[in-house]
């Protein structure tokens, strides 16, 4: 079987998990591996025997030492990796020379799902640049990265790789919403309007269970401390049966099959709001970056939004302020979400 490196944002996050699953489940004929600091951020894709885990500090550095030649392909999918001074593999000299080195070994080096920026200074752009240049392919999720670049043959546009995940939905469960919170506390530019945005959900909730709903309150990850902003809005409540609480563990398919049954879902997460489409739910994206605005508008979602620098601890949500994608239109883009790993699969095959 052919060997894949696979560069992921692994913290137990839904969304980048999500991607992985994705690719695990796509390509059972090939072998991933990913290097990671530790094993229980992985350990709800452990029993998938194409999926190679090896414990080590999950930096370009780390990359470095090894031979490109170890590998047939490098793969490097995620969301946000194109930060100017991001935490995760990121754009320096040194990664753009592996790039490098892999093209002229003609070993497959794939970018997938991903948007640009933002970004502070020319230097670390005309680095992105000549970087994608000699990459084999880079399919970006967003318009707006895709037109920074577009003059770069290899360079795609597609819908979120998410789109394309497969699931059956079950039926919803009545009178349900679905909360994906978002702790703003560690984000320098969204910390001050946290207390407010705490204040609106809490308000919020207090109503939807006064009007005999089923309120739940989903945390997508962890370690970015979205458990702590969900466990201060369920002491609100205190033995509130109509309360629940669902915390991401690792296991994709768990969450998700309770996810599915909302009718209502306030999508904060990027992904929630993927999600909450391809599960045909009503729903509302509270944005907290460009990057979700864009795709919005991209895919002409018309789905209600508000932007969580503006939040108003007083504002009231009713159910028809919520809206769904339109038929056509989700599928339409759940086909064409289909060209994120297009590249990729035919050059590996």
């Amino acid at each position: 079987m052919k060997k894949v490196f696979l560069m992921a944002y692994a913290r137990m996050n839904l969304g980048d998990d999500i991607f992985i699953k994705m690719l695990l489940d796509k390509y059972p004929y090939l072998d991933f591996y990913m290097k990671i600091k530790d094993h229980n951020f992985l350990k709800g894709l452990e029993q998938y025997n194409n999926l190679h885990i090896i414990i080590a500090d999950d930096t370009d550095e780390e990359l470095y030492k090894g031979e490109v030649e170890e590998y047939d392909a490098y793969v490097y999918i995620g969301g946000s990796i194109f930060i100017e001074g991001g935490k995760v593999y990121n754009l320096s000299p040194k990664f753009y020379d592996f790039v490098k080195r892999c093209k002229e070994k003609n070993i497959l080096f794939c970018y997938m799902s991903s948007n640009y920026g933002p970004y502070q200074t020319q230097e670390y752009f005309e680095l992105s640049k000549a970087n994608f240049e000699v990459c084999t392919d880079i399919c970006f999720r967003d318009k707006y990265s895709y037109n920074l670049f577009k003059e770069i043959e290899n360079v795609r546009y597609a819908p979120d790789f998410g789109f394309g995940y497969d699931m059956e939905a079950d039926e919803k469960i009545p009178n349900s919403i679905g909360i994906s919170v978002i702790n703003l506390e560690d984000r320098p530019e969204l910390k001050e309007v946290s207390n407010h945005y705490e204040k609106f959900l809490i308000k919020n909730v207090e109503k939807y269970l006064n009007e005999g709903n089923k309120v739940y309150l989903y945390s997508f990850c962890k370690d970015e401390g979205d458990e702590i902003l969900l466990d201060k809005i369920v002491a609100e409540f205190p033995g509130n049966p109509n309360l629940i609480e669902i915390k991401y563990d690792g296991d994709v398919d768990k969450f998700l099959n309770i996810y599915s049954k909302m009718e209502y879902m306030i999508c904060a997460r990027f992904h929630a709001m993927i999600l909450s489409a391809i599960f045909r739910q009503n729903l509302l994206v509270m944005t907290y970056s460009q990057k979700t605005t864009n795709v919005i508008e991209d895919l002409e979602l018309d789905v209600p939004i508000i932007d969580l620098k503006e939040v108003d601890e007083n504002m009231i949500l009713e159910k028809y302020d919520f809206k769904n994608v339109e038929e056509d239109k989700l599928q339409k883009i759940i086909e064409e979400s289909k060209e994120q790993d297009r590249v990729f699969r035919e050059k590996i095959l």
